[in-house]
């Protein structure tokens, strides 16, 4: 029954994340003016805002002029309901749940501006610095090593990833990204930090590898573009916040068998 319920509010929560991602960038009031069509602009019925359900009742459209509905919405509310099962999960009904859910949350809000502009918030990631110093103390507690490792994520994603910025010409990563990864890596030891980085780099590689073969696939080349990298980075910050530890562990062990 928490379970459900947690993952309700999550949907919720994912509803109201949407308008964020839809409205934030451009300047507009997620308050004002009530939720509409992006295209008629009729104002929509409390019936039509039901995450994930009115999607598929309404087959993919508007109720009143019936365009498409882009999919990113019900997925967006689903990832969301997901972040708040899993939180709850690792940390029960705790600070520290609420505390990664929120983070995960922006994380995604980052990762979807970022896709659709090319941006980053850097509001957004000022809280999320914020918000990983409450959720290192809530499990750490506050003491001079733990002061020391909220400093070690941050330094060491600065330093190699400000290298690559200078190097690269803002080609391989922006300046956003830096200072993504910075925020995320609080709290992180260098082990932490470098596994946050090798999995935003394995991701952003795969993703880069899975582009080329489909556009071979299709027989198609298709307009080369910059590729945002938040959505690989905010994929590593996660990950690692709630498992670097585990990660570290078993491949010390996979070392070890070897």
């Amino acid at each position: 029954m928490i379970v459900f319920l947690v993952g309700l509010l999550g949907l919720v929560f994912g509803s109201f994340l949407n308008v964020c991602i839809y409205r934030i960038p451009r300047g507009e009031s997620v308050v004002f003016p009530s939720s509409h069509c992006t295209v008629c602009n009729t104002k929509l019925k409390w019936y039509d805002l039901i995450p994930v359900l009115s999607f598929l009742l309404l087959k993919g459209k508007c109720r009143y002029c019936k365009n498409p509905i882009s999919i990113t919405y019900p997925i967006i509310e689903i990832i969301c309901a997901v972040i708040s099962i899993l939180s709850v999960n690792l940390y029960g009904l705790s600070i520290s749940a609420l505390l990664i859910f929120i983070i995960g949350c922006l994380l995604l809000y980052v990762s979807v501006v970022d896709i659709k502009t090319y941006e980053i918030d850097l509001i957004c990631l000022l809280f999320i610095g914020f918000l990983k110093l409450l959720f290192i103390f809530s499990e750490k507690g506050f003491s001079k090593a733990v002061l020391i490792s909220v400093l070690c994520g941050p330094i060491f994603n600065s330093i190699l990833n400000g290298v690559i910025f200078l190097v690269s010409r803002e080609k391989a990563m922006g300046l956003g990204d830096v200072i993504l990864l910075m925020a995320g890596g609080i709290g992180f030891s260098v082990k932490e930090a470098i596994v946050c980085n090798f999995i935003a780099y394995i991701l952003g590689f795969i993703y880069i590898i899975f582009s080329k073969i489909f556009q071979v696939f299709i027989k198609k080349q298709m307009q080369d573009r910059n590729i945002p990298f938040g959505p690989f980075i905010s994929m590593g910050v996660f990950i690692t916040t709630i498992a670097g530890e585990r990660l570290i562990d078993i491949y010390i062990n996979f070392m070890g068998v070897i």
